[in-house]
């Protein structure tokens, strides 16, 4: 297969978590009336979502590596199908939550699978640049998820919007059987005994290379969740923009994202992957530091958006570099380690969100400082030591 044909099935694949995420996001008012509830309630469904993304990672990894990327990845998309029905036919906020963890975890179960395929089939800077074409395509979701969630609005209730995941996540499973697992006899369990499901994650603890490199992806996500969090109160409040204008500065910044990200692709050609995440978590760092600075201003639009999208974009060409250096040590556990970078990334990420919470006062510079350190942990995270020396390296 091609790689540009498995990015794009794999692609689709991971887009179920970017979908479940956001597709829904338009609907919250109507969720809320429907269910009797506060609106402000209906959100603790993003943090059951973010915690069963989690366990679903945490679980599905090593599971992927004992019993093979078929069983779980196509098990994991049969629980989400079957979560999302839940859902949609949720009364109650309580039975909402329920089938929104089931949901998320069969999320996590296909999505911490496909770093592990991708590394399964490549390696080096070749995993790499399928891992940028890969984000690449799954950039898509994020940008029109809650454009397809308005749209589906116009034509029915809320359910319909689950019962769209739904559908998605069947056809995605069809798709994979058919082009990427049919005539493949299902994996042979290995021979290690139950436990060691937990040493593998101890032997991906007690990797210190590969540790920082998990950090690294950790603080360059909290970044953008930090930014998702608070971007309608930054831009719709503070900046007193309309919703259109909102979408399109939303749109721009995936479309920053996806820019440098292709460039991210054709510089692999020249450099190693850790050379390139090192330019990206720097340039992200030096962005932000702009940004702190104008933030004690109270500064116009025009000079805080540019900084604002260089320093998103920077994570198209962090993430698949990050994904491809980490994953280099682990050639024979990639499900696993792949599961602990997913499980600790939507933790940090949502206590880190959870914070800025806290401290948002209405103005930008504690949002905008909470951002900065994380791109300063970041930076001096990913140049301590040295480049990764190869599958199995360790320090």
């Amino acid at each position: 297969m091609s790689h540009f044909r498995l990015a794009l099935l794999l692609g689709a694949a991971i887009a179920i978590g970017p979908l479940a995420m956001d597709a829904y996001l338009p609907a919250f008012p109507e969720i809320a009336a429907a269910l009797g509830v506060p609106a402000p309630q209906v959100g603790l469904s993003v943090s059951v979502y973010l915690a069963g993304m989690a366990a679903g990672h945490l679980v599905g990894g090593p599971l992927s590596d004992r019993y093979g990327r078929r069983a779980v990845l196509l098990g994991g998309l049969a629980v989400f199908v079957g979560g999302s029905l839940g859902i949609a036919a949720s009364t109650t906020l309580g039975s909402l939550l329920l089938w929104r963890l089931i949901h998320a975890l069969g999320a996590g179960f296909c999505i911490v699978s496909i770093p592990a395929i991708t590394r399964d089939r490549t390696s080096g800077t070749e995993s790499a640049r399928l891992f940028s074409l890969i984000a690449l395509i799954t950039f898509i979701a994020p940008a029109t998820a809650p454009a397809i969630g308005t749209l589906i609005l116009w034509f029915t209730d809320w359910p319909g919007i689950f019962i769209f995941l739904a559908v998605y996540g069947a056809a995605i499973a069809l798709l994979l059987y058919l082009n990427l697992f049919r005539g493949t006899p299902p994996a042979a369990r290995t021979r290690e005994p139950l436990h060691t499901l937990l040493t593998n994650y101890a032997q991906v603890l007690r990797h210190g290379p590969a540790m920082r490199l998990l950090l690294v992806l950790a603080m360059a996500f909290s970044i953008m969740m930090i930014y998702i969090t608070h971007a309608s109160l930054l831009f719709q409040e503070h900046f007193a923009l309309s919703k259109e204008a909102f979408s399109l500065i939303m749109a721009g910044s995936v479309a920053a994202m996806a820019a440098l990200n292709v460039t991210n692709r054709w510089l692999l050609r020249y450099w190693e992957p850790m050379t390139l995440l090192r330019a990206a978590i720097t340039l992200q760092a030096a962005a932000l530091l702009y940004l702190t600075a104008l933030s004690a201003t109270e500064p116009g639009l025009a000079l805080f958006l540019p900084g604002l999208i260089l320093a998103i974009a920077t994570f198209g060409a962090a993430m698949p570099n990050t994904f491809s250096a980490f994953l280099e040590f682990f050639p024979h556990i990639s499900a696993t380690a792949t599961a602990l970078m997913g499980a600790m990334r939507f933790t940090i990420a949502g206590l880190l969100s959870a914070l800025s919470s806290m401290l948002a006062d209405g103005s930008l510079l504690p949002i905008v400082g909470l951002m900065t350190l994380c791109a300063l942990v970041g930076t001096a995270l990913a140049w301590v030591g040295g480049r990764p020396r190869g599958a199995g390296a360790a320090e």
